[in-house]
Parts: C-alpha cells; sequence; structure tokens
C-alpha cells in the first residue's frame, strides 16, 4: 500500500524534491554572493587604508632621505673646511717652523764665553730669546 502511494506521487514527490532542493542551492548561492560582498567591502576598506598608510610610508622615507642628504651635505662641507683648516696649519707650521730653525742656528752659531760667569753673562742677555722657545 505505500509502495503504490509512493509510486503514484513518485513524480510530484521528486518535482517537490528537485524544487526544495533548487530553493536551497538559491538560498545557498544568495548567502555566499552577500558573504562575498561583504567580504570586498571590507578590503576595499583595508584597500584604501593601506594605501593611505603606503602615501604616509613614503612621505616618511622622502623625509628621511632629504635629512641624510642634508647630513651628507653638512658633512662634506665640514670635511672641506677641516681640510682647508689642516693645509692652513701646516703651511704657518711650515713658516713657524722655518723662523724656529733659524733662531735656533743663529743661537748655536753665537760664543758663549769660556768661564762660568761669562756662560751666566751670555745665558742672562739671551734669557727672553730662549724663554720663547
Amino acid at each position: 500500500m505505500w509502495i503504490g502511494l509512493l509510486i503514484k506521487c513518485a513524480k510530484p514527490l521528486s518535482l517537490l524534491v528537485l524544487v526544495a532542493g533548487l530553493a536551497g542551492y538559491r538560498a545557498l548561492l544568495i548567502h555566499q554572493r552577500d558573504s562575498a560582498r561583504v567580504q570586498v567591502t571590507e578590503l576595499e576598506a583595508q584597500r584604501v587604508e593601506l594605501g593611505r598608510a603606503n602615501a604616509a610610508l613614503q612621505q616618511a622615507v622622502a623625509a628621511q632621505n632629504q635629512a641624510v642628504d642634508d647630513l651628507n651635505t653638512a658633512a662634506a662641507k665640514q670635511a672641506k673646511a677641516a681640510q682647508e683648516r689642516q693645509q692652513s696649519a701646516v703651511a704657518s707650521g711650515a713658516v713657524e717652523l722655518q723662523g724656529q730653525s733659524a733662531r735656533a742656528a743663529a743661537i748655536a752659531q753665537a760664543l758663549v764665553p769660556g768661564g762660568c760667569d761669562g756662560a751666566m753673562a751670555w745665558g742672562n742677555a739671551q734669557g727672553p730669546e730662549l724663554g720663547r722657545w
């Protein structure tokens, strides 16, 4: 009896199962579509935020690069100034050395009188000159 009833209602039951399956599949597709739309909205917001962060990072990198360039320029100026000071000091030192060498030669060639009293008198006379050394 149940089998006979099932055979008579097989076409309507299969049609009902097919319609229910299609309705369930449609509901699943709608849910996935809505979920994908929400995910796209979230990802778009993240993309915008990452774009802002990237722009800020690029500005920071540009600022740091400018600061490094400024430091390199200042360092080059300081190195050049130091080199000029060194050259100036070498030149003035050479002039001073030449002058002092001439004075030393003059003192070395000076005749010191013999005896302690004469040497002391000569040293006292040369005192201001010898005191500059």
